[in-house]
C-alpha cells in the first residue's frame, strides 16, 4: 500500500535528507552536484520552499526548508 502524499504547512519548517546506499559517492563530481543543486532550485521554486539551510556531502545531503 503506498504512503500517504506528505501535506505541506504554510510557515512548516522541514528537515529533509537523503543517504546513498552503504556509503557509495554520488555526489563527488562537480557536474553531479552542479545538477542536483540546480534541480533543488527549481523544486524550491515551484513547491513554494525556502531553503534556509542546506549541506551537500559526498554521499547524503541535509536541508532545512521552509514552506512560504
Amino acid at each position: 500500500m503506498p504512503r500517504r502524499p506528505r501535506l505541506f504547512v504554510a510557515g512548516g519548517i522541514y528537515h529533509v535528507y537523503c543517504r546513498t546506499h552503504r556509503g557509495e559517492i554520488r555526489f563527488g563530481q562537480e557536474p553531479d552536484s552542479g545538477a542536483f543543486l540546480e534541480i533543488v532550485s527549481k523544486v524550491a521554486t515551484h513547491q513554494r520552499l525556502e531553503i534556509m539551510g542546506w549541506v551537500l556531502l559526498t554521499n547524503h545531503y541535509l536541508c532545512a526548508a521552509a514552506h512560504k
